[in-house]
């Protein structure tokens, strides 16, 4: 199939018929394409009706087409393409260009859609960018399995397996991978794709990623089910792979790693960071972006579990804003922390008055209240990270976010070639593996300095 789309003169897309105002999101995206300079484009976003036409476009980006697995080769292989939607025609450069001009305007796109952030992400990385073989390589012609099944994970296909096999003949695996079998099982598959990537890569990045805690191919802890989550089970978690720049929670070590029992334990080395000896309520995402009245409930739950234990200083503001946001939020200045998080207390005084919420210790605010758009803005983006994960607390003062699963006991370890931290949970003679965490702090290489100095020893760890 690759041959084939290889050696096309032209790939016809086709997104369907005119619908959901498809016509103007064409348009919107031919005129976006005509402007000259930034200038012109913040001048485009600043007429009354853009608010709408973008909307449209995001519609027309959230088509079925673009969640596909299989077209990626199509597009990906193609010399050229255009797109067909209804009467309408577009090169496919000129659509997929709109998210790099949107890029230019982020501020102006936060401001237009503070209560719908995810509309964001539609029309920076969404529609034909979404097809675009790695979002990490764009450069490559081959890039490395992972990157590409991070890049695809959100996509569909009727046969799971389809979600390694599709993207195997367009990755940098595919002479190394081995036979395309379709008779083996998910649990085989899936178990072989981890172990090839930690192989080729000489790194566990690929241990961290979880799609959803639905156990339906009894896979091994460690190894990641690549299915969609179920539309009914919530907004989907947001991995901390997302990160720009990247995470190195193990500076530049390789992993150590053995597979044990028929390829189904990892044997690896790391460092034990501490004991979870605290954790705030869990949080999963549930309902339209709108409703923010049960994260603000989980929020002061986190910051009355915090404060019980330090004050609530600026300093601690600002470890606690950047736990909550796994980093996300990286200011230069204190105080645009502790502007975050007034906004968001700003925004509980108003909806969560008649609420019985014990709220502890709130920082003191600033005699310029943040707006309405700001406060939202503020919650919805912390929520983002907080989703299916909960604040915790060490038994030695680490602050952090792990996954909504973990519990007092488990231990927090840094893995040789793993850019994140984990969570890992004890067991008869072996660990089970929780998934990625958040420690403020502790995310670029400062537990490998205790190593070299000495302050630290590494432990081998078993995975099931």
């Amino acid at each position: 199939m690759r041959a084939i789309y290889q050696h096309a003169t032209s790939v016809a897309v086709w997104l369907g018929l005119e619908n959901n105002g498809s016509e103007t999101a064409i348009q919107m995206a031919r005129d976006l394409n005509s402007c000259q300079s930034r200038e012109e484009v913040m001048a485009l976003l600043d007429r009354p009706e853009a608010k709408g036409h973008l909307e449209f476009l995001v519609k027309l980006f959230r088509r079925q087409y673009w969640w596909r697995i299989w077209v990626i080769q199509e597009v990906s292989c193609a010399k050229s393409a255009m797109v067909y939607c209804g009467g309408d025609a577009i090169p496919w450069t000129t659509l997929d260009s709109v998210c790099d001009i949107l890029n230019t305007v982020d501020s102006q796109l936060r401001s237009l859609f503070y209560a719908h952030p995810s509309y964001i992400r539609t029309l920076t990385h969404g529609g034909p960018r979404g097809l675009q073989l790695s979002r990490y390589s764009p450069h490559l012609s081959a890039p490395p399995l992972l990157e590409l099944l991070l890049s695809h994970k959100s996509k569909k296909s009727t046969d799971p397996k389809d979600k390694v096999y599709a993207l195997v003949g367009i990755s940098s695996s595919r002479h190394t991978f081995g036979k395309i079998d379709y008779s083996l099982s998910m649990r085989e598959i899936y178990t072989h794709t981890a172990r090839h990537i930690i192989s080729t890569s000489q790194k566990l990045d690929v241990i961290c990623v979880k799609q959803h805690d639905i156990d339906q191919f009894s896979l091994p802890s460690w190894v990641t089910d690549w299915t969609r989550p179920p539309t009914l089970s919530g907004a989907v978690v947001i991995g901390l792979h997302h990160q720009v720049p990247p995470f190195t929670a193990s500076g530049t070590t390789p992993a150590s790693f053995q597979f044990l029992h028929n390829g189904y334990v990892l044997r690896t080395k790391g460092i034990v960071l501490d004991t979870i000896r605290t954790v705030g309520m869990p949080y999963k995402k549930r309902g339209p972006p709108s409703e923010v009245v049960p994260l603000l409930e989980v929020f002061h739950d986190w910051w009355n579990t915090f404060v019980a234990s330090f004050s609530n200083s600026l300093s601690s503001q600002v470890r606690f804003a950047r736990a909550i946001s796994c980093g996300s939020w990286s200011f230069s200045s204190e105080d645009e922390y502790a502007g975050k998080l007034e906004a968001i207390f700003a925004l509980s005084d108003q909806l969560l008055s008649d609420s019985d919420m014990l709220r502890l210790d709130p920082p003191s605010r600033s005699s310029t209240m943040a707006s309405s758009k700001e406060r939202l803005s503020a919650v919805l983006e912390a929520g983002l990270m907080m989703n299916q994960r909960r604040l915790f607390l060490s038994r030695s003062g680490f602050v952090g976010l792990a996954p909504w699963t973990a519990a007092n006991g488990d231990i927090v370890c840094v893995l040789l070639g793993c850019r994140s931290p984990v969570v890992l949970r004890r067991g008869k003679g072996h660990y089970a593996l929780i998934g990625e965490v958040y420690i403020d702090e502790y995310m670029n290489g400062e537990a490998m300095v205790g190593l070299r100095d000495g302050e630290s020893v590494l432990e081998t760890f078993e995975i099931h």
